[in-house]
């Protein structure tokens, strides 16, 4: 890489990441990422508490083993019906929560 790259230092790194993370878009793709992060972790543990391979897991849930792969590495951003699949396979059920980032005020009564 060049000296403007990642890999010139841990200053140019950050530099470099705050430089990006302030693109248009970027906080959004960070979060998508990170989402597909956390949820390809909750399949492969589910996955191995159960002992299967990621073959056995693409069988039960008709889908390849590449995809399996790929979707536990946090590579892919899910649909719907992927989700659905896996957790059919897996025996579990999808759940989906928002939690405020900060405390909401009290409603006030007026619109």
């Amino acid at each position: 890489m060049n000296a403007g790259g990642p890999a010139a230092g841990h200053g140019d790194w950050r530099s470099w990441r705050d430089r990006r993370m302030a693109e248009s878009g970027a906080h959004e793709a960070y979060e998508a990422t990170r989402l597909a992060y956390e949820l390809g972790r909750a399949v492969r543990e589910l996955r191995e508490q159960r002992g299967w391979s990621q073959s056995a897991l693409a069988d039960a849930a008709g889908m390849t083993h590449s995809a399996i792969a790929r979707f536990e590495a946090g590579g892919m951003v899910p649909t719907v019906n992927v989700l659905e699949r896996l957790t059919r396979a897996l025996d579990t059920e999808v759940s989906a929560r928002c939690v405020p980032k900060r405390p909401v005020p009290p409603h006030s009564g007026t619109a």
